[in-house]
């Protein structure tokens, strides 16, 4: 009992406290000072896609790997939003990659809100990597509309972590950037941007523990953090209803699926220069960087939208308008499919295309690659 009484008394505990602060310092100190960085393993095959996690701290050297396995295979990323995950059936690039008529490879970097803004901060952070890189981008206008049309802190906070941004307008004060993001500091109250620091900076001091260390004891889990393309192309025909409409699935009337008719999710367009700012933005930083883009403008649902609220629709098509006039006026290389709009069977809901749609883009992207890779 008098040992107990011993340790527990407040001048013990403070010791020991003390001791280990200490010895967690040294520790800490120690691990970035004596283990080396690991190094990317330039792995065979062309990477399918990355974690999000990697982007969102955007200090990973997976982000590297991704890269450069695309760079070293001659391949495509696909970037974009919601329009760009996957699909029941199967989506462009999917159709795209597995096209066994030329070789090349197509990998995807997308997700909810990820608009061209939100892939800025790679672009930037990884400028030496991205030299020559090859990227598709899918534009969809709906993200014009009004509750999506400006800076997003919900998509911003997702996909970067604001010690990550930080980091970013450091490595390059590229004022496009620092224009269309100036308000990630603005939407975020003290308690966040300390959370956030914190959590950046957690985790790059623990890294050489946790991810250098890790790797150098058990390379297998390098590679169980990456997946990978298929290893080779093995045709279309795995797709189910490839160039199909399924009619069971899809209302053609209304150009949406069956169970997605009633639901109020439509929302009009409204004007704000944001997201016309925003792809300007990543147009000239593409430039700068010297990566190949090729944007894919895509369609809206014209016929759900004049079924739904037809009031709505004449602003929808003037924005695919403007958007068209503003990637010919920057001179850039795209894909026009917006009249995808009014093919019915085309389309899910009022804003994702449907396998069949993907089917008419992958068709339209594989004629236009031909033609501009010589393929």
């Amino acid at each position: 009992m008098s040992l107990i009484r011993y340790i527990y008394k407040t001048k013990t505990l403070s010791e020991y406290g003390r001791f280990i602060f200490i010895s967690l310092l040294l520790l800490v100190a120690a691990g970035n000072i004596f283990i080396p960085e690991y190094q990317v393993q330039n792995v065979d095959t062309q990477l399918l896609r990355l974690k999000g996690k990697h982007f969102t701290y955007s200090d990973d050297l997976h982000i590297r790997e991704f890269i450069s396995s695309v760079k070293r295979h001659n391949g495509y990323v696909c970037m974009g939003t919601s329009e760009s995950t996957t699909l029941r059936d199967g989506n462009y690039y999917e159709f795209l990659d597995q096209d066994t008529s030329y070789g090349t490879r197509f990998s995807i970097l997308g997700g909810a809100g990820r608009t061209c803004g939100l892939h800025m901060p790679m672009l930037i952070n990884y400028a030496d990597d991205v030299d020559s890189l090859k990227v598709i981008y899918f534009i969809n206008p709906v993200y014009w509309r009004s509750e999506l049309k400006g800076f997003n802190k919900g998509y911003w906070t997702r996909y970067l972590n604001r010690g990550a941004y930080r980091k970013t307008i450091d490595n390059s004060r590229h004022q496009d950037f620092m224009d269309i993001t100036r308000e990630y500091d603005q939407v975020l109250n003290i308690g966040e941007k300390f959370l956030y620091r914190a959590e950046y900076w957690f985790r790059k001091i623990r890294k050489p523990f946790f991810h250098d260390l890790r790797y150098m004891l058990f390379p297998d889990k390098y590679y169980e953090d990456l997946q990978y393309l298929a290893e080779k192309k093995t045709g279309t025909s795995i797709f189910d209803h490839f160039g199909e409409i399924d009619t069971a699935y899809i209302d053609t009337s209304w150009n949406i699926t069956h169970e997605f008719k009633n639901r109020i999710w439509l929302n009009p367009i409204e004007d704000d220069d944001y997201r016309y700012n925003e792809l300007s933005a990543f147009i000239r930083l593409c430039r700068d960087l010297n990566v190949d883009v090729t944007f894919i403008l895509g369609p809206v649902n014209e016929i759900f939208i004049a079924s739904y609220q037809a009031s709505y629709l004449d602003a929808y098509i003037q924005t695919v308008d403007n958007i068209r006039a503003l990637l010919i006026e920057e001179g850039v290389d795209y894909i026009d499919v917006t009249d995808l709009g009014n093919l019915p069977g085309s389309f899910i809901d009022n804003q994702h295309h449907s396998s069949y749609g993907a089917f008419m883009i992958y068709q339209k992207t594989k004629k236009h690659l031909y033609e501009k890779d010589g393929l």
